[in-house]
């Protein structure tokens, strides 16, 4: 007998019944410029005949959601387009179990054993790619994807679908006037969604010095919603926050500031809740985003945000770490050599350990892993260089790592919504000209000229988070000579010396980490991150 089970954890869930069975919503569902009722969303979910036409349907919906509907002995699931909701399946003899609780499948399906070349992705990148987890048997969704499942009658059949990629399209049209105001249209659109979506509560922008969340806070100034708070974080007078400050008081939005500190970090790093949280939020897939974490605690704890607020992130689809190599290969008229996107990917996205071991493990556990999904061994022209690249980036990086940062605002009972992750959005920057990804200059220039409109401020202020980036004490700290033997003894010397390189990151974290156990895995080449997924590993799959 063949069965399925769900289990859902979050009182965000919506169950609702349907004229042949019953479903469940999460989060919200758009279709053109309308949100959708649980029964009508869970109606664009039903199979077709046409899987074209399926995809399209499923395709042209907005919004960030999770969706189950149940019918008979079959079961359609789907996340959205960044897999914002997660959603874990596995399978134990013929019963099928889903949840949007990773630790929930492993239990059910009995699964102890940890999968090694899944932890080497996790130790290398702080996720586990495709839709493998740390656990053999406990399996996620990724971005845009459905799971099918179905009874043949000698057993339940499970099926995957992917209805959206952010597949890149190079387009060679130079003119930029055209495309400024269709950039300028889609943001109004999202901009009308956020309002719609937040009806009336409270939005809260968590603006660092960077170009994104400044859109954010942009974009609300100029339709002036009445009840926005804007905030920034880390140890006292860094540069990112001035800078912040700076934006929040020329849009005059409401701005305050949390300090973090080394101290700040350890008064709750052994505590209960915070690895609840870190279990929790990591879906037995990826280590937690916690720059917005203590954050969040403080305002919630200091009444500064109220209950069930609308927290909106900058975070965006697309980023300015398109290695220049292809750009300055495509204007010579060359390909990219076998090898350049394995090279690429390893220098992007799999340095938390970058040590001659580390870089060993990502040759022996993780190439072949990546192989199996990505062209590594192709010469490639550029422009599908440049495909490949931001594909991983998106259904990766963005997916498992830096959109799973909203799960601090549920931890702490608020809502959250991004909208530069908006459909319309997205589907503009998949097919922009080369010189839009090259380190994002025409966007940088419309967010440049749209925040000096509304503010009037006319001075440009720059990508303080970038300038952090490139900042001595950063790159001290992301040389991996200056994490173990003599390095490690220059850098110690250094901070005595500048006391400013002592306080570590922007977020002064390192104080999250007992001393002993950061010393011992910097020594052995473990960036920030790295050290973070180590501990998690000992903690909870080691012991």
């Amino acid at each position: 007998m063949s069965s399925i089970h769900c289990h859902f954890s979050s009182s965000r869930w919506q169950e609702c019944e349907l004229p042949d069975g019953r479903g469940h919503v999460c989060g919200s569902v758009w279709l053109d410029g309308q949100r959708l009722s649980p029964g009508s969303a869970l109606k664009q979910l039903e199979l077709a005949d046409d899987i074209g036409a399926w995809r399209q349907r499923m395709g042209e919906l907005n919004g960030f959601h999770a969706l189950v509907r149940r019918t008979g002995n079959g079961m359609v699931a789907a996340v959205d387009r960044v897999r914002s909701i997660p959603l874990f399946y596995g399978m134990r003899g013929n019963e099928c179990y889903l949840s949007d609780d990773a630790d929930w499948v492993r239990q059910r399906t009995d699964e102890t054993q940890v999968d090694d070349e899944a932890t080497a992705d996790f130790e290398l990148a702080g996720y586990v790619t495709g839709r493998d987890t740390l656990f053999r048997r406990v399996k996620q969704l990724r971005a845009g994807e459905t799971l099918i499942v179905g009874d043949s009658g000698q057993g339940l059949d499970l099926s995957l679908e992917r209805y959206y990629r952010f597949d890149y399209h190079a387009v060679a049209e130079r003119d930029d006037s055209r495309r400024l105001a269709r950039l300028e249209e889609v943001l109004d659109a999202a901009c009308d969604q956020l309002v719609k979506t937040a009806n009336g509560r409270q939005i809260v922008v968590p603006l660092s010095g960077g170009y994104d969340s400044r859109l954010i806070a942009t974009l609300l100034a100029r339709c002036q919603y009445p009840r926005v708070l804007t905030y920034a974080y880390g140890y006292r007078d860094n540069h990112e926050a001035k800078v912040s400050r700076e934006v929040a008081r020329a849009l005059g939005l409401p701005w305050t500031f949390i300090e973090y500190s080394q101290e700040a970090w350890s008064r709750v790093a052994d505590s209960k809740e915070y690895w609840r949280y870190q279990r929790w939020s990591s879906g037995w897939n990826g280590i937690a985003n916690m720059q917005d974490w203590l954050a969040v605690k403080l305002l919630t704890e200091q009444g500064k945000v109220e209950p069930g607020s609308l927290f909106v992130p900058g975070h965006c689809c697309v980023t300015g770490f398109v290695p220049p190599s292809v750009f300055e290969a495509k204007r010579a008229g060359q390909t990219m050599p076998p090898g350049e996107l394995a090279e690429a990917l390893r220098q992007r996205h799999f340095t938390l350990n970058a040590s001659d071991e580390g870089d060993a493990l990502f040759r022996e556990r993780v190439l072949p892993r990546l192989a199996l999904d990505y062209p590594l061994d192709e010469a490639l022209e550029p422009d599908e260089f440049i495909r490949q690249f931001v594909l991983f980036g998106w259904q990766e990086r963005q997916a498992k790592f830096i959109v799973n940062s909203v799960r601090s605002f549920e931890f702490f009972g608020h809502d959250w919504s991004m909208p530069l992750y908006d459909r319309d959005f997205m589907a503009f920057w998949q097919s922009v000209p080369d010189h839009w990804l090259e380190s994002r200059s025409g966007y940088v220039s419309f967010v440049e000229e749209l925040f000096a409109e509304v503010s009037g401020h006319q001075a440009p202020l720059g990508n303080a988070a970038q300038q952090s980036r490139q900042s001595l004490r950063a790159r001290l700290s992301r040389l991996a000579a200056f994490r173990r033997g003599p390095g490690a003894s220059v850098k110690r010397l250094a901070k005595r010396l500048m006391p400013r390189l002592a306080r570590g990151n922007t977020l002064a974290s390192t104080g999250r980490f007992p001393p002993e156990a950061l010393e011992r895995l910097r020594s052995q080449g473990y960036s920030h991150n790295g050290v973070a997924a180590q501990l998690f590993l000992e903690r909870f799959c080691r012991s």
